[in-house]
Order: structure tokens, then C-alpha cells, then sequence
């Protein structure tokens, strides 16, 4: 056997550039011919590698058998032929085989610290059997000990392999941070136009929060993956490009693109033969129409799902697929809708999907508080373990945006107008957020939000608010036996809890200003706070303190564009800020000495007068001294 050194020298066991069929074959006649066995075994390895791209399987296996028959069993070409068998098995939709082939691999590459095999098997084990299963934990196990045999190798463009293992397992089970995280990774080592960067746009984009112009973030991205995958005709990138382009229109409550998505994947997986996503396109494709309202529809594909995803063991799938089905029962009053959620709620318990509860709660929990009291007392009790472990998840972030607008988003969905208003909820939560520990007592609120009422009719007022604000945050908690994970409350006084996650604009805009990073400021003002609440006395000194914050923003900013010679976008920031102030006598100074920088003294001269002009009529005062010199100068010059 090889020593350590020589076989992590031989580890990466990449084809030769321009390897064809016919050129593999043709050195695999003159390696018969000198009965030169190993080579005859690592061409047979690399001319089954390239039969098995082109998705000849039997003439794969056909090759590698002779390697498994003839090749020394403790030899590399062993360690390559169980692998390329493996990856084979699972492409033929035998995925117990696959795992069995891989495992005998990995066993027989560590044996041979063979690093290669061992990468190459843990990814594929992670891609093909894991991720198939639903088995997330082991996939992320899987994915972290391919990822640091690649490193060990120095495999660099072949890190997002693992990467992407690594980050689909937590994206798929709602750590979004962690997987951005890992996103971030992959960005850096993946060639824009590369196949990996292609499942990284994918990745990207599936992280992205649904949000005010979450498709023209999302779009673009899918939109390399798609260019990307048409010219490698990758299926799996081809795949998970209509996948998520479905997913992303739904989101987004464009229905009809999303069903016309639905359709293109569910079409391109059965003319592609692609059939580990078969169960999964189903599935989208359901949820679509269940979107729609067609729930005829969307147990037709649920049903056609459940055979797919039974046959490949894809137990996560199955969950979905139960879930869904009870959830379309339960709308329709069929007595289905027990069987169907005892079968998902058991699936989730068992395999430890208790992350669906929380991204799917509008489908879960009225399932949960229909069986809480099930005569069936397996159910039942299922059903309360559940309860419990969706108190104790967290609950989706919130996407506040209060400068230039008021929306709000609690996870993938966007808050309408209709409700913010209702009894004055989206004020409640507004003025939560801008106060110390987001707490208000009671009296707070009433002197705040109702100062001309009675003690009575404010205390009812709070109390109203309230409610209709727990409502906004969680309308699925369909009774007072689901407490609001966002809120805590009692009499005297309710406090928000803001999950990991959220988002504040107005506070993001206060860090950049605090943390002196000027443009990021300037970029995250769209607008004066809380515009549609102006008549709301509370907002008013809020509203003036950050419009105060913008103006410095612009004029700091624009100070460094003119110290660095950007005299033209020093003019711009301060005739911006001279829209909120035109008594900004700083703004005035600045821009004018930007505008002569810029040989335009009448601008210079303009502005001036514009200030005078301004401050005699408001303030009964005339502009600085110096101003006053600089206008003279900038005067004298214009009449040159």
C-alpha cells in the first residue's frame, strides 16, 4: 500500500483536460496491450466517470465491475469504482443500495486515508442519501467533515460542494443566519459563470426575506443560476432554478407566475427522468394551488407526491405532504383531516421537523387546537407536544420600515394597510419600538395614543389595541389558549419581544449615524419618519430628531466628498439638504464652494441668495461673515 504522503499526493484524482470517450478508450486498448494494470484500472475508472455524466449507468457499472473484480481491495481504483457506483445507484433512484455503496467506500478510504473518496463519498452521502431523506442532522455532519477533508487537500474551487451541503441543511430548517453565513463562504470560493455559483445565486436568493421589492432582489439572481444551468444542463441546478423562481412568485402573491413555474417543473423533471425532485415539484406545485384556491388540484399532486416520496424513503417530503393534505381537509370540513394530520404531526415528532411549525404555523396551528381534545388519544396527546414546542420556537422576524412609509413583515408575510389601522394596532407596535426595552405601561398608552378619554374607555381602548396587535402579529392563534410569542402582557403594562433577525429601518439609520458611517446613513433615510402618522402627537419629536440626524448625514458626507474632489456630488448632498433646511448655512457653503470647484458661479451666487433671502424672511437675520466674503468673491468672479 501507498504510503500517507503518496496517497494524499494522489488524492486528487481529477480527469485529464480534454478526456473524451474515444481518447479514454483508446488509452485503455494500449494500457491492455502492456498489461499495465493499474493503468488498465484507473482508465476504466475514468471512462466509466464519463459514460456515467452522459447517464449511461449500465455501461458504467459495466466498466467498473471489472475493477471491482480484478483490482487489488485495497487500492485506490477500488475506493473510485464503489464511488462512482454509489453516485450511479443513486441516480437510478436506489438510494438504499447508494448509501450501502457509499458507506463501504468511506470505510475503505479511511482504511487508505484515501481523503478524496472520503470527500467525494461524504458529499454525495450528504446531496444524495441525507438530504433525500429528510436526515438534516446527519447531512450537516455529513457536509462539515466533507468540507474539512476538501480543505485538507487543498480542493479550493471544490469547497462549495460541502458548502452548499452545509447551508441547504440550515437554510432548509430556518437557521437563516447560519446559512448566510455559509452562503458567504461559497461567494468566495465560486467563478461567477461557475456551476457553483450557480446553486450559490440559488442559495442566495432562497435566503432572501420577502420583503418591499423581494422579486427584483430575488429575480436577477435566479436569473444567472438560469443562464448557468442552460449552458452545464446541470438537472439539479436546472431544477432547483424553477423551483425557486415557483417559490419566489408565491411569495411574492404573484399566483399565476408561480402555477405557470409549477407546471415548468413538474414538466422538466419527468422529460429529464430527474426523479429525486419529482416529489418535491409535486409539492410546490400543490402548495400553489392551494394558494389559488383549486384544492382539487392540490390533492391531486399531494397524492402523487405521497407515492414519489414513499418509494424514496424522503420522510421530510412526506411530512409536507401529510401536512398539507390535512390542512386542505381540515378547509373542507372532511373527516380525512385527523388521519392526514396524525401522520404529519407523527412524521414531524419522530424525524425532528419541528421547525415546520413555525414556518408553516397558519396551517398548524389550527390543525393543533382542532385536536387538542381528540377523543383519540394518541393524537391528542401528539398534538399538545406540538403545541408546546411551537411556544417554545421562535418566532418568525420582524421588518419594520417607518422612514418614508409604514409596513410592516412578520416572516414572509407582508401586514396589509387594513389591518395596521384596525383599532390603531401597527400605532401600538410603532411606538413599542421606539420606546426604552420596547415596554409601555398602561398609562403610557392612554396618555399617548387616547389623552382625551376616560380612565374607562382608555383602559378598554388598551386592552382592544392589544388584542387587535396580537392578532396582526400571529393571526393563526385561533383562541386564547395560544399565548402571542411577540408579546407579554398583563394589566399594568405589555412589552414586544423582537425576535432574532428583525429589522428596524429608523434604527439601522441611528447606528449608521452613531457608528459615523455617513453613506450607509444617507442610503437608509428614504424618507421622514412615520408620514402616515403625522397627526399622531407622539411621533413629532421623533420625526424632527432623525430628520435632524439625515441633515448632518448629508452634510458630513458631503464635507468627504468635497475633501476627496467629488465637487459634483458635494453640491448634490447639500442642495438635498437644503430641501429639509434652507437655512443650513453649512449646506450653503459647502455647495458653494463645490459649485465653484465646479467653474459654475452662478450656481455658487444662487445659493447664496436663496440663504439671504431665506433668513431675512423668517429669522430677520443675514447669512455668517464668512458666507457673506465667499458670496463676494464668488460674485466678483461671475462678472469677469
Amino acid at each position: 500500500m501507498d504510503s500517507t504522503e503518496d496517497v494524499n499526493l494522489r488524492s486528487d484524482r481529477s480527469e485529464p483536460p480534454g478526456l473524451t470517450i474515444r481518447s479514454a478508450n483508446l488509452a485503455l486498448q494500449q494500457a491492455r496491450l502492456v498489461g499495465d494494470s493499474p493503468a488498465i484500472f484507473a482508465t476504466l475508472v475514468q471512462l466509466a466517470q464519463l459514460h456515467f455524466r452522459q447517464g449511461r449507468y449500465n455501461q458504467t457499472q459495466i466498466l467498473l465491475a471489472e475493477v471491482r473484480q480484478n483490482a487489488p481491495d485495497d487500492s485506490l481504483a477500488q475506493c473510485d469504482a464503489l464511488r462512482i457506483l454509489g453516485n450511479c445507484a443513486a441516480e437510478m433512484g436506489e438510494p438504499e443500495r447508494a448509501e450501502a455503496i457509499y458507506y463501504q467506500a468511506i470505510d475503505l478510504a479511511r482504511q487508505l486515508n484515501d481523503r478524496f473518496t472520503l470527500y467525494k463519498c461524504l458529499h454525495s452521502l450528504a446531496t444524495n442519501i441525507y438530504w433525500q431523506h429528510g436526515q438534516f442532522d446527519l447531512m450537516l455532519s455529513a457536509g462539515q467533515e466533507a468540507l474539512s477533508q476538501a480543505q485538507a487537500l487543498g480542493l479550493a474551487e471544490d469547497l462549495w460542494f460541502p458548502l452548499s451541503d452545509i447551508a441547504w441543511a440550515y437554510w432548509v430548517s430556518g437557521q437563516v443566519a447560519l446559512a448566510t453565513r455559509i452562503a458567504d463562504q461559497m461567494e468566495q470560493c465560486t467563478q461567477p459563470g461557475s456551476l457553483g455559483y450557480g446553486f450559490y445565486c440559488c442559495l442566495r436568493a432562497g435566503l432572501t426575506q420577502p420583503a418591499s421589492g423581494f422579486l427584483d432582489n430575488v429575480l436577477p439572481l435566479y436569473q444567472l443560476a438560469r443562464s448557468i444551468a442552460e449552458t452545464t444542463g446541470d438537472p439539479g441546478l436546472c431544477t432547483e432554478v424553477r423551483l425557486g423562481l415557483c417559490r419566489s412568485y408565491r411569495l411574492a402573491g404573484n399566483l399565476s407566475a408561480a402555477s405557470t413555474w409549477a407546471n415548468e417543473t413538474v414538466d422538466a423533471i419527468l422529460r429529464m427522468k430527474y426523479n429525486q425532485f419529482l416529489g418535491v415539484a409535486y409539492i410546490e406545485r400543490a402548495r400553489t394551488s392551494m394558494e389559488t384556491g383549486d384544492l382539487t388540484s392540490a390533492l391531486a399532486d399531494l397524492h402523487a407526491a405521497v407515492d414519489v416520496s414513499t418509494e424514496l424513503q424522503a420522510n421530510f417530503d412526506l411530512a409536507r405532504c401529510h401536512l398539507y393534505q390535512a390542512a386542505v381537509y381540515f378547509a373542507q370540513h372532511a373527516p380525512q383531516a385527523a388521519a392526514s394530520w396524525a401522520q404529519a404531526a407523527g412524521l414531524i415528532q419522530n424525524h425532528g421537523y419541528g421547525f415546520l411549525l413555525q414556518q408553516e404555523r397558519s396551517l398548524v396551528l389550527p390543525l393543533i387546537a382542532a385536536h387538542l381534545d381528540s377523543p383519540h388519544a394518541n393524537l391528542a396527546q401528539t398534538s399538545k407536544m406540538l403545541y408546546q414546542q411551537f411556544m417554545q420556537s421562535t418566532p418568525a422576524p420582524l421588518q419594520v420600515k417607518m422612514l418614508g412609509q409604514f409596513s410592516i413583515w412578520v416572516g414572509a408575510n407582508c401586514i396589509s394597510k387594513e389591518t395596521l389601522r384596525q383599532r390603531r394596532a401597527g400605532e401600538l407596535l410603532a411606538l413599542l419600538l421606539t420606546r426604552a426595552h420596547h415596554t409601555l405601561t398602561y398609562q403610557q398608552v392612554a396618555e399617548e395614543m387616547c389623552p382625551d378619554k376616560s380612565p374607562q374607555a382608555a383602559l378598554d381602548f388598551y386592552h382592544h389595541a392589544i388584542s387587535a396587535l396580537r392578532h396582526l402579529l400571529e393571526p393563526e392563534l385561533t383562541d386564547r389558549r395560544f399565548p402571542c410569542r411577540y408579546l407579554d402582557v398583563d394589566e399594568e403594562q405589555i412589552r414586544l419581544k423582537l425576535p432574532p433577525g428583525s429589522k428596524v429601518d429608523y434604527q439601522e439609520f441611528e447606528a449608521c449615524c452613531r457608528a459615523q458611517r455617513w453613506e450607509q446613513a444617507v442610503a437608509a433615510y428614504p424618507g421622514e419618519f412615520l408620514p402616515a402618522l403625522r397627526e399622531a402627537d407622539w411621533t413629532n419629536a421623533l420625526r424632527q430628531y432623525l430628520a435632524d440626524q439625515h441633515e448632518t448625514a448629508l452634510i458630513k458626507l458631503a464635507e468627504i466628498r468635497l475633501q476627496a474632489g467629488n465637487a459634483s456630488t458635494c453640491l448634490e448632498l447639500c442642495q438635498r439638504a437644503l430641501l429639509h433646511n434652507p437655512w443650513q448655512e453649512q449646506a450653503v457653503e459647502l455647495g458653494m464652494r463645490a459649485a465653484l470647484a465646479l467653474g459654475d458661479r452662478m450656481t455658487a451666487v444662487k445659493l447664496y441668495q436663496r440663504l439671504e433671502k431665506a433668513l431675512e424672511k423668517d429669522l430677520g437675520i443675514a447669512p455668517q461673515k464668512e458666507l457673506q466674503l465667499l458670496y463676494a468673491a464668488a460674485k466678483r468672479r461671475s462678472l469677469k
